[in-house]
Order: structure tokens, then C-alpha cells, then sequence
């Protein structure tokens, strides 16, 4: 990411909490604590994530941020890097405000190829889905979207619907750098494209 953004791409990283941040949410849960503290948790570890992506950016803002404002303007001389910060929903809700605010594409990369027809670690039949747009992906996430603490969507669903009302292009990928670097070249990738109607 350090190349690119030396070759003039600006963009800001948003962190997940993944697996560390469901295993506290569910530790919180266990201990009885609320579904806000379960989510409360949660945001830590993307704070935690935010600190280890700015050790490995050269690049990157001091601090982790939350804040969309302050990280658009410091798109053009640094990459500003986000955590979570809004009990109820994930990180992918920042990302998807700081895009549309900015006029950004919004790049998800997450633990799988793209967006399914099914949960592909669930069903050996889930095929990836190509292309789609905006309204698919809300109708879609909607109906797996369950608001709980640690639940895992490509997307998250208030994100989708941030993302559909200014149609923001959107591309969701796996972890595959040399697939990502197809993407930032504007190269054919193996992921979803979602556009516009």
C-alpha cells in the first residue's frame, strides 16, 4: 500500500476486529455483560488492528482515528487509519461514511473471494456473485444481517445502505494481496463489483 500511495493513490484503511474481536464479544456475552459492552469489546480490537496496520504503513497517520472529517483531510499527505466506533455495527460503517464523504471507491477485503449466493464455508453450492447492485446487496444482507455482537457479513448492512444511497462504487475481495493489486491497477480481479442501477 506504501507504493501505491507514493505512486499518488490516496486512500485511508479501515480496520475489522475479526476473529479477536468475536472472541471477546462472546467472553463479554459469557460474563453477561450487555450486547453494547459485547460490542464495545469488539471496538477495541479494531483499535488494536488500527495500531498494528499503522506500525506496518510507512506512511500512515501517528494515530489511529475515528474520525471521517479529520481522516479526509489527511488523505492527501498520509494514510489515516480507522477503527470501529459505533456499537451495532462493524468497522465497514466508518469506511462506508469516509467513502461516500469523499467521493471514494469502497474496498472491502474480507475473509472470502467476494460476495455469495450462500455462506460458502456452509454451502459446497454457494456461487460467487460477479456483479451486482446496490439494491441487491442490501435486499441480500438483509436477510443475514442478524445486529448481534460478533456476527460476521461481507458487508455489514447499515454500510450497504450508506454505500446504495449515493451509489458508491463498492468492490468486495478476499485476502489474496496479488488480487488486490489487480484491483488498485484497475486490473480484472477475482471478487463483486457492485454498481449503480
Amino acid at each position: 500500500m506504501d507504493t501505491f500511495f507514493e505512486e499518488g493513490y490516496r486512500f485511508a484503511v479501515v480496520t475489522g476486529g475479526g476473529r479477536t474481536a468475536r472472541q471477546y464479544a462472546e467472553a463479554v456475552r459469557v460474563l453477561g455483560g450487555s450486547k453494547t459492552l459485547q460490542d464495545e469489546a469488539g471496538i477495541l480490537a479494531t483499535k488494536m488492528n488500527a495500531w498494528i496496520m499503522i506500525s506496518a504503513l510507512k506512511h500512515a497517520y501517528r494515530e489511529p482515528l475515528n474520525d471521517i472529517w479529520k481522516a479526509a483531510s489527511l488523505m492527501r499527505t498520509h494514510i489515516p487509519v480507522l477503527y470501529g466506533s459505533v456499537p451495532g455495527v462493524t468497522s465497514d460503517y466508518g469506511g462506508a461514511l469516509l467513502a461516500e464523504a469523499t467521493g471514494s471507491v469502497f474496498l472491502n477485503i474480507t475473509n472470502v473471494e467476494g460476495i455469495y449466493t450462500a455462506d460458502p464455508s456452509v454451502n459446497p453450492n454457494a456461487r460467487l456473485i460477479e456483479r451486482m447492485d446496490h439494491a441487491s446487496l442490501v435486499s441480500l444482507i438483509s436477510t443475514i444481517d442478524t445486529r448481534e455482537p460478533g456476527a460476521h457479513t461481507p458487508i455489514d448492512l447499515a454500510a450497504a445502505k450508506i454505500l446504495a444511497r449515493s451509489k458508491v462504487p463498492t468492490i468486495v475481495v478476499g485476502p489474496d494481496i496479488e488480487n488486490i493489486r489487480r484491483v488498485l491497477e484497475g486490473k480484472r480481479f477475482r471478487g463483486t463489483r457492485i454498481v449503480s442501477q
